[in-house]
């Protein structure tokens, strides 16, 4: 969580998930819910805010608009929230987040932990590679800080 900490100062943060359960009925979207409900509120209680949770129920076979890697959601945010893709960063443990941010113009960093080990050589070689996301925000804030010391001189 401390990572997220350091983050939420500059940059809003957001939640996007596949959670193909839904459409074969392993899952219900009202236990999706739940549990993301519950995931935001345990990181409001530690001080961090998530500003939306996306959700896909579908199956990558659905071929949905709205499925990971397709930027679908983080166009959406960018509408809804004002959020500059080419600014922005996606962190996850499996290649469709790092192709969820090329998709859609931002970066995207894999992490290790989770399922990262399991998939890291589906990666193409230029992607970010981070041990865990204490790693990833410490590239995400280098990066930025070089973004903007680059459009300040």
């Amino acid at each position: 969580m401390a990572a997220l900490r350091r983050l939420q100062p500059h940059f809003l943060l957001f939640i996007v998930t596949n959670q193909p359960g839904v459409s074969i009925g392993e899952v219900t979207m009202a236990n999706v819910q739940r549990v993301n409900d519950h995931v935001v509120s345990r990181l409001r209680e530690a001080g961090i805010e998530i500003v939306a949770v996306y959700c896909c129920p579908h199956q990558r076979s659905d071929d949905c608009a709205c499925i990971k890697p397709k930027p679908f959601f983080m166009e959406q945010a960018a509408r809804e929230h004002g959020v500059d893709l080419a600014r922005s960063f996606t962190v996850g443990d499996h290649p469709h987040d790092v192709h969820l941010a090329h998709n859609a113009g931002a970066t995207g960093i894999f992490v290790l932990t989770g399922h990262g080990e399991k998939h890291r050589d589906e990666l193409g070689a230029d992607d970010i590679v981070a041990k865990d996301i204490e790693e990833a925000a410490d590239i995400i804030l280098s990066r930025r800080n070089q973004r903007s010391h680059a459009t300040t001189h």
